[in-house]
């Protein structure tokens, strides 16, 4: 009888297969210890299967197991992913990152020296695939924050595209379909894992890069994704608060947060455009706020995908519910 891996790499990929090509080779250079083994997990979300001939020249690379779910929602694909995955845990990441060859043994190293922890969670470094311009620095605009291994990870850096956890958390619990055209539903489902009283702990050694491709070189990119974490955030407050107690919790800080920026936007300038552009991000994030509490929703996932691009940037708008 042939034994379950140790981990079960889940992957939803959409209309990316330059990026899949890019994740699934970096997974044939992962470096195991003897007896060590994983399984790889990629559900395709595009109903004309466009990940087919990646799949294809991969299959007998690794242990892949492909599987369709056409209907385009990144939370039914994620899903599919975990019905499907056989491993003891589970790790995710996305069709757009590369994988060091280190990173599943360092998930494993830190499993086996049993320390306590339902998942861990690693650092997604920003790699650009072409030089962007001289007022966009990398890490403070794409970087994200990169706690002290073994320490317990917030809510506020959980999320799908480096974590690897225990499958039992997720034997009945899935991502919230209601939320995989805007995005978040990641955060949900770990918000609730928290709440049920899971431990996250960070990895600093299981490392993925991401790649960022040239249509996010540009100030509009980083405004919409900024004004999308505003809407989402406060989306998820009034589904676990209500929405009385979200508008209560956030207003006050959103309508404050909004004036500040705009009264340091003119000192912000005179740092020179990345000092301006921070400042008109934290400006976008509190409009989200507001724009959510105010019953407006966002859809990230809307229109189709390009490659090297991303969501494309004019389907991905604002939304009202009704």
């Amino acid at each position: 009888m042939t034994s379950l891996p140790d981990i079960s790499v889940c992957v939803a990929t959409y209309r990316r297969p330059r990026g899949l090509e890019r994740l699934l080779e970096s997974l044939t250079r992962q470096k195991l210890r003897p007896g060590a083994s994983f399984e790889l997990v990629v559900v395709d979300n595009d109903a004309e299967g466009s990940a087919a001939p990646v799949l294809d020249c991969f299959a007998e690379r690794l242990p892949l197991r492909a599987f369709s779910e056409p209907r385009r929602n990144i939370a039914h694909a994620r899903n599919l992913a975990l019905e499907r995955a056989r491993g003891r845990w589970l790790a995710f990441v996305d069709d757009d990152e590369q994988a060091h060859e280190g990173w599943l043994a360092a998930y494993l190293s830190r499993i086996e020296a049993g320390e306590d922890a339902d998942g861990w969670l690693g650092p997604v470094l920003p790699r650009l695939e072409q030089p962007g311009p001289e007022w966009l620095p990398v890490e403070r605009f794409f970087g994200r924050p990169r706690p002290q291994s073994g320490s317990q990870v917030a809510l506020a850096q959980l999320c799908t595209s480096n974590a690897c956890l225990r499958r039992r958390l997720l034997e009945v619990r899935r991502f919230d379909p209601g939320l995989g055209r805007s995005g978040g539903s990641d955060t949900e489902l770990f918000g609730r894992l928290l709440r049920a009283g899971a431990c996250f702990r960070w990895c600093d050694e299981a490392v993925v890069s991401e790649s960022i491709p040239p249509s996010r070189h540009r100030l509009a990119w980083l405004l919409q994704r900024a004004f999308r974490g505003g809407v989402v955030t406060t989306q998820l407050d009034r589904a676990r608060l209500g929405s009385g107690s979200a508008l209560a919790l956030r207003a006050p800080r959103a309508l404050a947060g909004l004036a500040a920026c705009g009264c340091a936007l003119p000192l912000a300038a005179l740092r020179g455009r990345a000092g301006a552009a921070t400042a008109l991000l934290r400006a976008s994030t509190q409009a989200g706020h507001l724009w959510a509490l105010a019953g407006g929703g966002y859809e990230e996932y809307r229109g189709d995908v390009v490659e090297g691009g991303g969501t494309v940037d004019a389907a991905a708008r604002p939304s009202r519910d009704c």
